[in-house]
């Protein structure tokens, strides 16, 4: 039971800091459809992505892990817009200066805001269970 509310308030945590850096990602201030959002996320992340890694083996390390990282993107992008929960659009990228490193401004189309958010999602959550 523990660590299924780990998950959700896992889940919930990258996808508010999601939302809060990239302008794309677009989810309403509802707090059941935090909840719906991050049950999704949970299960993508938890049950359908490990899976995959292991029926998609030869194809990773032929690949080098690039399948696993579009299968979970592409995985995110259909449950989340299936359920209508959020909202993955284009943006532009104002640019950043950040300790004398400048990241120039740039438009991100949709396809690459779908593997940003993905990246986003996965790596908060990846930091969560290391730092817990």
């Amino acid at each position: 039971m523990k660590k299924i509310f780990r998950m959700l308030v896992f889940s919930a945590i990258a996808i508010y800091l999601t939302s809060l850096w990239d302008k794309g990602f677009i989810i309403k201030n509802d707090w059941m459809i935090y909840l719906k959002a991050s049950l999704v996320i949970a299960a993508i992340y938890y049950l359908i992505v490990p899976i995959s890694k292991l029926v998609l083996l030869p194809l990773n390390l032929i690949t080098l892990g690039f399948v696993s990282v579009v299968f979970y993107a592409l995985a995110l992008y259909f449950f989340l817009n299936k359920f209508s929960l959020i909202q993955i659009k284009p943006w532009n990228f104002d640019g950043l200066s950040l300790f004398g490193i400048a990241v120039v401004p740039l438009k991100v189309n949709h396809l690459a805001n779908i593997f940003l958010s993905a990246f986003s999602i996965s790596t908060v959550i990846n930091l969560l269970e290391k730092l817990l």
